[in-house]
């Protein structure tokens, strides 16, 4: 940051040049580099099909209205963020002409960086180790920044920019609408005039606050109707859409039943309560099911730990093994989530829901 800093206005100027090209001519160059345009897929398809479009790398012109305000609007931003003081004469065409035309722009070169295509692959971990070579280079360029001044105080103030639609002198909005459309000639979309792209933006803000508000205010409904118990065909679904508007309302499905037997049922919301204790054993455990619900316990998992298991060899012994020797909780631990299984009436085993046992009342 402070070897890249502005700290005239032609700083400003030539930073701004350099990113046209990063943003709008770079990086279609290095994806077209990468994926040229009859690039095919493994299953033969083609690369660049909808919805995806190939970008059109663009050519910096100074006459062009588009390209002009993008480097104009967006080194007043970074003179305003490295405070530099900004004239009406700087701004003048004939002196940001000057400024591009006497400029040299770095060649492109094709990164080698390799683009992932598949969505479902892992991201490689990223080590932010640094080499000794690295660290002496560093130290040099600092030195030589110490020795420049650039590590004054004064020099390391930054200034944040917030942004503010309407006002028209701080080249907000006309940074937006450059960028914007030079995004969008790249893939081929139409532009939009300073206008529109104005009223976009200064929608973005206020619909985000107003949808929040009314999202939480119907979540906050439904949490009312839940606390007082209401019937099912007194709760509703949303579909919301404040920008047509449009509040559309409908009554939620009754949630899905695992049948047990004919007189026992539960859905995925369910969980079965058990307390033991430091004697609990495991027999108790399966007994607890058999009073309660006449239910006999073919099957207790903890994660991807068999507790029991009957054909198991060694695990009709457990029985009178104790729950917390079985489970072996960590100091602290109050209590584990177990996944039990139940003998059908067809001699399948039927899952029950997820059941909660704590070591103590």
């Amino acid at each position: 940051m402070l070897k890249n800093r502005a700290l005239t206005w032609q700083d400003c100027v030539e930073i701004s040049r350099v990113k046209f090209d990063k943003y709008f001519t770079n990086k279609a160059k290095n994806l077209l580099h990468a994926f040229p345009l009859d690039t095919k897929l493994k299953d033969g398809t083609l690369f660049w099909q909808s919805p995806k479009r190939a970008p059109t790398p663009l050519e910096f012109d100074i006459k062009n209205i588009v390209h002009f305000q993008f480097v104009v609007s967006l080194a007043r931003l970074i003179a305003y963020v490295c405070g530099i003081e900004v004239t009406q004469e700087d701004i003048k065409d004939e002196n940001i002409q000057q400024i591009v035309e006497t400029f040299t722009v770095p060649e492109f070169v094709p990164s080698s960086k390799q683009i992932e295509t598949d969505e479902s692959a892992k991201k490689p971990s990223v080590e932010n180790s640094l080499g000794d070579d690295d660290l002496h280079q560093c130290g040099v360029i600092l030195d030589k920044l110490i020795k420049d001044g650039k590590t004054k105080s004064n020099f390391l103030v930054l200034n944040p920019v917030v942004f503010e639609k309407d006002d028209d002198t701080n080249g907000h909005i006309d940074f937006v609408t450059a960028a914007s459309n030079l995004r969008a000639t790249m893939y081929s979309i139409e532009n939009v005039d300073r206008l529109k792209a104005k009223r976009i933006a200064g929608r973005i803000v206020p619909a985000i606050a107003t949808t929040t508000s009314a999202v939480s205010g119907l979540v906050s409904v439904e949490l009312i109707k839940i606390v007082k118990k209401s019937p099912l065909e007194h709760f509703k679904n949303c579909f919301l859409n404040l920008a047509l508007p449009s509040m559309v309302f409908s009554e939620p499905g009754e949630c899905e039943k695992t049948v047990i037997n004919p007189s026992l049922s539960f859905t995925l919301w369910d969980k079965w309560i058990l307390h033991g204790n430091k004697d609990f054993k495991l027999q108790d455990f399966k007994k607890h099911f058999k009073d309660k619900f006449g239910l006999e316990t073919s099957m207790v998992v903890h994660g991807v730990k068999m507790i029991f298991v009957p054909i198991m060899p060694g695990h009709m012994k457990r029985l009178s093994h104790t729950m917390v020797k079985l489970l072996k909780p960590s100091p602290g631990q109050q209590y584990v989530d177990l996944t039990v299984a139940f003998d059908g009436q067809t001699g399948d085993d039927v899952p029950g829901p997820p059941v909660r046992y704590y070591f103590s009342k």
